[in-house]
């Protein structure tokens, strides 16, 4: 965590720096442009003041200074500066601040002036284009007023006036902006720097304590839950969903769990069954029958058809079965796999009553729903009853169709529904025998799923369990037409 908490660190920094350039900088731009332009509007104003005194008589231009309230042009202050000149470039009068020197002479419009800054060298009397500190001029040509006492009028005179002034006050003034903005910027990265580990340390604390707890959990500890107490509003959403990741894994540990030692339980019996024949054919060889040989045949072909399915349903859950569809009656699947059922029906003296509504064929997978077809209807006829009745009932309605297989199951009870499609579960007094492994529902389950039906059991209040098969007549899309070739039941 403490690398988690160094590579944050470093992205706030970097993100802190990045918003408070930008935004510093953004500060900085409007701030020198507000100044500026009231700077400029200032001197704006000085240079308009001085086109009020400036006059045009018979040709000649004359400024007017002597009642000059100005005392920012005088020599001795010389914080301001002008420069006035004829059209034809002739200096008409300059300001005795500029101790000689001369403006750069340059303009715009009266109503559209044009302003730059100068730089100067200092104070040292000399006649030069610049100004003798740093200032900010404004320059631009209007048409002086004509005198009063004139003559006849002459032809309009031009004249372009240049004010200049000392600009020190606004560069100190943007120059400590700048500083402020630069040094807040870099306090605040310092105190982030400084603070922010700590504060990091302190809000990932519960994250740390979950992450500590999540390194020691492993397979014998899946029931560890994390502590949903005392954490922040944004780990507590987090805590919960790893919670439930836990209890799924765990639930899902346990289902494996039940699943191995299921099968141990499975094949315990007729592998010690098969080590018993083994070795009294070993003893005693002369006294091996033809029932020993069909006994180990037998039990070979029950631990095969158990390993087959197992197999079926792996691969179901790996990845999908292809199904194919081709048009299918319901009705003659279920004459034909009830057929071969009947000898073992009539010797456990059951009645298999059927009610097959005459219906068009459905599109289905053939052998996928003979598989589902017979799994249902050997359950029934396995665990019904002796004496009593397996009914099969079939229709259509709703675009979809419907197949009922229903048999008493006394023994069985509301709880043991959800356990009747898990793997090798048998009802202790109803669910016994080394005839069936436990594994046709689970994969008749399967196969309906991959096809799109839907099985499901039922237990009506005279103990009749009612295992359905629902699905629709026709699918909306059909995988590959290769059928499938699931194991037979067996």
């Amino acid at each position: 965590m403490s690398t988690i908490r160094q590579r944050l660190t470093r992205r706030l920094l970097a993100s802190w720096a990045l918003l408070l350039l930008l935004g510093g900088g953004v500060a900085y731009v409007t701030t020198r442009a507000a100044l500026t332009r009231q700077f400029d509007d200032a001197l704006r104003t000085k240079a308009l003041a001085l086109t009020t005194i400036t006059e045009q008589d018979r040709g000649e231009i004359m400024l007017e200074v002597a009642d000059l309230f100005m005392r920012e042009f005088d020599a001795d202050v010389s914080t301001a500066f002008y420069q006035l000149w004829r059209g034809d470039g002739a200096v008409v009068d300059r300001s005795p601040s500029l101790h000689g020197a001369d403006l750069p002479r340059r303009g715009g419009t009266l109503g559209a002036p044009e302003f730059w800054n100068l730089d100067g060298p200092g104070n040292a009397k000399h006649t030069s284009q610049s100004v003798l500190l740093p200032a900010r001029a404004v320059g631009f040509r209007f048409q002086p007023k004509v005198a009063d006492d004139s003559a006849a009028p002459t032809a309009a005179v031009e004249a372009i006036l240049v004010v200049a002034a000392d600009r020190r006050e606004l560069d100190q003034a943007l120059a400590t902006l700048a500083l402020v903005l630069g040094g807040s910027g870099l306090l605040v990265l310092l105190l982030t720097a400084a603070l922010g580990p700590v504060l990091l340390r302190r809000e990932l604390a519960p994250l740390d304590r979950v992450a500590d707890q999540a390194q020691h959990i492993d397979a014998g500890s899946l029931a560890t839950r994390f502590p949903t107490e005392d954490l922040p509003g944004e780990l507590a959403p987090i805590t919960a969903r790893l919670n439930d990741l836990l209890q799924r894994l765990q639930t899902a540990f346990e289902r494996e769990r039940q699943f191995s030692n299921d099968l141990a339980h499975e094949f315990r019996t007729p592998i010690a069954e098969l080590r018993s024949l083994a070795e009294l054919s070993l003893k005693w060889p002369e006294a091996r029958t033809a029932d020993t040989d069909r006994t180990t045949l037998a039990i070979a072909v029950q631990m095969e058809s158990i390993v087959t399915r197992l197999l079926a349903i792996a691969r179901r859950e790996q990845e999908p079965v292809a199904v194919s569809s081709e048009p299918v009656n319901v009705a003659d699947l279920i004459r034909t796999v009830c057929q071969p059922l009947q000898p073992r029906a009539a010797s456990r003296h059951l009645a298999i009553e059927t009610d097959l509504s005459p219906s068009p064929p459905i599109h289905s997978d053939p052998v996928l729903l003979r598989s589902i077809v017979t799994n249902l209807l050997e359950n029934a006829v396995e665990y019904a009853p002796a004496g009593s009745a397996v009914r099969i009932q079939s229709e259509q309605r709703n675009g979809g169709f419907a197949l009922c297989v229903a048999n008493p199951a006394g023994p069985l009870n509301a709880g043991d529904l959800p356990h009747l499609f898990d793997r090798f579960w048998r009802k202790d007094t109803a669910r016994s025998g080394a005839a069936h492994s436990g594994l046709g529902l689970s994969l008749a389950r399967a196969f309906a799923t991959s096809m799109g039906y839907t099985l499901s059991a039922a237990l009506k209040a005279d103990a009749c369990l009612v295992m359905t098969l629902t699905g629709p007549v026709k699918p909306e899309c059909s995988n590959s037409p290769s059928p499938s070739t699931p194991p037979s039941a067996t």
